[in-house]
């Protein structure tokens, strides 16, 4: 499929965590629990996070790279690995949405205008946002998971790289 070995390494981990986030919204979706504001959710998908990008890199590292991995490749390890995760779970999103459950937009848009309440906007400025928010299609609500999914990657990949990263160059000693 792939030629180059970081692509495809990441590619198959993605799959893997992407599939593990699609697994836990399931479970969460058919146990009647919010898809999009549930802390305990957010908290495995987290998980799933750290734990894929850190066995991403560490096969990635023993396998491919005999043991010794710069901080560069191991951030792009990780990097790689969930932005690929975050393509899969942005399309079951998307087919989610826009196929199978459309309640999911709209306990979204209803979460952002009580939240908007609670926060004490004025109503002329919430009716404003509502009727963007009443804008957003799967598709945009997808790229914004997509995103989501990418900027967690990158700040979890950030610090799990620093731990594997090899600092001396043991090729010349």
């Amino acid at each position: 499929m792939y030629k180059n070995p970081l692509v495809r390494h990441t590619f198959l981990f993605g799959a893997l965590v992407g599939a593990m986030f699609i697994v836990a919204a399931l479970a969460f979706y058919f146990k009647d629990q919010s898809l999009n504001y549930s802390p305990n959710l957010l908290m495995i998908n987290n998980l799933l996070m750290i734990s894929g990008i850190y066995l991403s890199i560490r096969k990635y590292r023993d396998e491919v790279l005999m043991g010794m991995i710069a901080y560069k490749r191991a951030f792009t390890t990780g990097l790689l690995t969930i932005a690929f995760a975050s393509v899969f779970y942005a399309l079951f999103t998307y087919i989610w949405c826009n196929y199978v459950d459309r309640e999911v937009m709209t306990e979204t848009i209803s979460y952002f205008e009580k939240g908007m309440q609670k926060s004490g906007y004025a109503e002329k400025d919430i009716e404003l946002l509502m009727s963007i928010y009443k804008q957003i299609t799967p598709g945009i609500y997808a790229l914004g998971q997509f995103f989501n999914k990418v900027f967690g990657g990158l700040f979890f990949s950030l610090l799990i790289a620093f731990f594997f990263r090899t600092n001396r160059n043991l090729r010349n000693q």
